[in-house]
């Protein structure tokens, strides 16, 4: 009987035990999802600051229409474009800004001779002066740039890329906006296009967004988010492109803005990007832009310190905020979520991971919605800080 009554004593004692370990790994998986709850809150803060204000109507900055546009030099820069070349020269050529203002010069940085033959085909046909400068060592996309800033005496300068397209008045709408004295540059809206659905629709969905968020920043100051595809500045403005770090066109903006110009995002002023033709192409360009533009917040970390203007106090803050911090606190939120998860509750554990692994495959399947987008942008943000490379010269993307 002792025996019997020990047993029962002792199944007892090992009961209490378990549930005690019960609770107390329930309460350290609460005490670990409120963390990760809280590095949520921190990651996604600039973002609801964003969604907030682009809900609300906001000012927008019209300018008074030109009567006389002055000249302007016009650079593409390209590399081993072949007839895309060709396409951008005959798409400029259909611009309605006024044909003898226009001087156009082709870079060809490393001298392919697809794009060669490409441009040469054309430019003769051009209503306008033409000038082909051939690089036979590649320099980069920035050094070309500085190349032509050099070369150029026009004060008004339109760099663009080869595979885009525009509105016949994307340039008129372009000048208006740089002409206004206080504008040191200007980028153009950038809808994405191609034949990969999925492609596009992810890169849709992300700038339908991006665009409004870069226009309330115009709106309030500046924004140094710009599209390198098409951007128009003065050379006083910006008279060189940092181009040992960081995005070419983040540089700009940022150079111009620390110049003590502006730089605006000029919705009214379109341009059709073409855009990679798998998700892998679309991969190795999201992470490619996501170094260059977090080198050029590193680089400007420091700039408009002492300034009172609503860029360095306002936006750029954030801004920094959202590449620099936000996608780690967004991983991070993510761990501590599930871990916190799986202390408390196993099974619910691995029913949020199915969840995760269900969002996953829902933002690779169907890209063209905000959340699967947002997802995205932290997953190439988070790659980009902890590979932290600085890439000068980039690969061709097939599109």
């Amino acid at each position: 009987m002792d025996g019997i009554f020990t047993s029962e004593k002792n199944i007892t004692i090992i009961w209490k035990k378990r549930d005690t370990d019960t609770i107390r790994m329930f309460v350290v998986g609460v005490i670990i999802i409120t963390i990760g709850i809280l590095f949520g809150i921190l990651a996604a803060y600039p973002y609801f600051y964003y969604l907030l204000k682009i809900r609300a109507p906001q000012p927008r900055f019209i300018p008074q229409k030109s009567t006389k546009y002055p000249r302007i030099s016009i650079v593409i820069n390209a590399y081993k474009e072949g007839e895309l070349v060709a396409e951008r020269i005959k798409d400029i050529c259909k611009t309605e800004y006024p044909l003898d203002r226009i001087t156009l010069y082709v870079f060809n940085d490393g001298a392919d001779s697809e794009t060669s033959a490409a441009a040469k085909s054309v430019l003769p046909t051009c209503p306008f002066e033409t000038h082909l400068i051939e690089p036979e060592n590649r320099l980069g996309k920035t050094a070309c740039q500085n190349k032509a800033i050099s070369l150029i005496s026009d004060e008004i300068i339109v760099f663009t890329d080869s595979d885009i397209t525009t509105k016949s008045d994307a340039l008129l709408r372009l000048v208006d906006v740089l002409l206004e004295k206080n504008v040191g540059a200007v980028c153009a809206d950038l809808i994405p296009v191609g034949s990969n659905s999925s492609v596009a629709g992810s890169e849709g969905a992300y700038r339908s967004v991006y665009g409004k968020m870069c226009e309330y920043d115009s709106g309030l100051d500046s924004t140094y988010n710009f599209n390198g595809p098409l951007i128009a500045f003065k050379k006083t403005a910006v008279p060189h492109v940092e181009e040992t770090r960081g995005a070419d066109d983040a540089n700009l903006a940022l150079t111009c803005i620390n110049n003590g110009y502006r730089a605006l995002y000029v919705s009214d002023a379109v341009a059709f990007e073409l855009q990679p033709v798998s998700l892998k192409e679309q991969f190795s360009q999201k992470i490619r832009r996501a170094d260059g533009l977090i080198n050029s917040t590193r680089l400007f970390k420091n700039a408009g310190k002492n300034s009172n203007r609503k860029f360095w106090r306002e936006t750029f803050p954030k801004r920094k905020w959202m590449l620099l911090y936000s996608p780690i606190l967004f991983m991070l939120a993510v761990l501590f979520g599930m871990t916190g998860v799986f202390l408390a509750s196993p099974i619910l554990g691995f029913g949020l991971l199915i969840f995760v692994i269900a969002v996953i495959l829902f933002t690779m399947l169907q890209p063209k919605n905000l959340i699967s987008s947002f997802v995205m942008n932290q997953f190439f943000l988070t790659v980009g800080l902890i590979r932290r490379k600085n890439i000068l010269q980039w690969d061709r993307v097939e599109k």
